[in-house]
């Protein structure tokens, strides 16, 4: 077994579990699919802490390519400090109906929705704004890392993943409901451990048991 945290072991490990060294162009396909299915659970049923990044962003049209590994946004600030508030989100009718009722643009960005690939904004008054987006993020594809956050801190998943997907393309009716189940299993355990570790656990001072202040 070679499970050791990079693409590569995954790789062999899952080969040495399937017992075949004869799919060596089918695994990437397998720990590809396994991917995207982790990106759509751990969103819906989190989304978990790791998924989440921040970056630059500037608003110097109405509509504005979202990153490239996008999976959902949580908040646009319009400045370059939070201090200044977010944008409200809307849906792309509210939008329709603001530019027809308000077709002044005059003003800074105060509202937001997402269409397609790219972000629209309103009003949009032609100047640059550099803001900062926080959002959620894809898992970084091992086909383009080595490594990533989630093959380090669960490789079980990767393992169980892949190993799902495999079942199909040989044919192995019988161990997908096993290998779907442990899978199942180890994102339920993923997105429970990150709901625990968001809170701090509150620390209960024992009796008789006194701070050391300096007057004692």
């Amino acid at each position: 077994m070679a499970l050791d945290g990079t693409y590569t072991g995954l790789k062999a490990s899952v080969a040495d579990f399937l017992n075949r060294a004869d799919l060596t162009s089918a695994i990437p396909d397998f720990i590809t699919l396994a991917e995207a299915q982790m990106n759509r659970r751990l969103l819906a049923d989190g989304p978990i802490r790791q998924m989440m990044a921040s970056a630059a962003i500037t608003i110097s049209a109405e509509f504005v390519n979202v990153p490239s590994d996008f999976l959902a946004v949580r908040a646009i600030y319009p400045g370059t400090t939070t201090s200044v508030p977010p944008l409200t989100f809307a849906e792309p009718e509210k939008i329709v109906e603001l530019k027809v009722n308000q077709p002044s643009q005059d003003g800074d960005p105060s509202v937001f929705s997402i269409v397609g690939g790219q972000y629209q904004f309103w009003p949009y008054n032609g100047d640059t704004y550099t803001g900062t987006q926080i959002y959620w993020q894809a898992i970084p594809p091992l086909a383009s890392n080595s490594t990533n956050w989630l093959l380090t801190a669960h490789p079980d998943a990767y393992l169980y993943g892949a190993l799902m997907q495999s079942a199909p393309y040989l044919k192995d009716d019988q161990r997908i409901q096993i290998w779907g189940s442990a899978f199942a299993q180890i994102l339920a355990d993923i997105v429970s451990q990150d709901k625990v570790s968001r809170h701090a656990p509150s620390i209960a001072i024992p009796p008789n048991y006194y701070i050391n202040d300096g007057n004692r």
